[in-house]
């Protein structure tokens, strides 16, 4: 039998996450129509303290590799896995997410080898917690079509499942600056488009079915735009940021003062009203705008 000249590294980050579900589909996945000379390996890095109690079962079962790391961050587990993967490319997938087709490999390694960067994008299985303000947020923002993410095809990075050249990744890596719920995605999406790669988005989504509670899902906004304002400070954010955009904006304006006056009379019943669903989802971003207008922010120059 001929050495498959591809590996595909599949790496899941993970923390103390049940992700047999995951597993399951991603092995009925592999016995699908795969392309000739491709392989698989599935590295799961788990920042937990505690072993997975499936772990074993997992390594057994599936014959992927659990790894436990001392770690914090989403950032530096990512990173610790393409350290430990052995293939060219490298699928990123949350441990929360759920391929939507048994085709879902197959399409990647049909793409693979003519981009840089291939991004799959994000669902929701329908009828799945559909009135969690995180489902309706995620369907309006992140379940787009491949040919309308091509337009901006550096915008809105997200890590939660893509396909990368481990050559690039392990040159541009994931900040380790940021620790907390933060913008590490953004982060690297931008570095993606200084470096000017070859990125291109298909249709290949995967579910997202680790649904927060709407107070848990605001509490996370909240702690991103913060870490967004100490960002844009810091000079490491430019205007491809739709929501650092709109900010210039009302800076320029002149009118910051009232956005900040308004945040600090009615944000704390906008985060409550969205947590609670009693808000459309339109006033999700007018939440996150106020919030940003709250910092007062002296912008830095982008550092090389």
């Amino acid at each position: 039998m001929s050495t498959p000249a591809h590996i595909l590294s599949i790496c899941i980050a993970s923390y103390g996450d049940d992700v047999s579900t995951l597993l399951n589909e991603l092995e009925h996945c592999e016995k699908g129509n795969i392309p000739n000379k491709w392989s698989f390996e599935i590295i799961i890095s788990d920042q937990h303290p505690e072993k997975h109690p499936m772990s074993s079962y997992w390594e057994e079962k599936i014959n992927c590799r659990y790894i436990q790391r001392t770690t914090k961050g989403r950032s530096a587990n990512r990173n610790g896995l393409s350290q430990l993967a052995s293939g060219e490319f490298l699928l990123f997938l949350d441990a929360d997410s759920l391929p939507s087709s048994t085709e879902f490999l197959t399409n990647y390694c049909n793409e693979a080898e003519h981009a840089d960067v291939v991004i799959g994008g994000t669902a929701y299985l329908p009828g799945y917690k559909t009135k969690e303000l995180r489902v309706r947020v995620g369907k309006q923002k992140e379940e787009i079509k491949a040919t309308v993410r091509m337009q901006q095809p550096f915008a809105s990075f997200s890590a939660f499942n893509f396909l990368i050249r481990k050559t690039l990744f392990d040159k541009i890596q994931f900040s380790e600056d940021i620790v907390q719920y933060g913008h590490e995605d953004t982060l690297f999406g931008l570095e993606l488009k200084y470096r000017n790669a070859k990125i291109t988005h298909i249709n290949n989504p995967a579910f997202h079915m680790g649904i927060d509670t709407g107070a848990d899902f605001m509490n996370k906004t909240t702690a991103a735009v913060d870490e967004l304002a100490q960002l844009i400070a810091k000079g490491k954010i430019d205007e491809d940021v739709k929501l650092f955009k709109a900010y210039r904006l009302i800076q320029k304006s002149g009118f910051h003062w009232a956005f900040k006056a308004t945040n600090w009379f009615w944000g704390k019943a906008l985060k409550k009203g969205l947590a609670d669903g009693f808000l459309p989802v339109m006033f999700f971003d007018v939440y996150k705008l106020l919030r940003l207008c709250s910092h007062s922010i002296k912008i830095g120059r982008r550092m090389p």
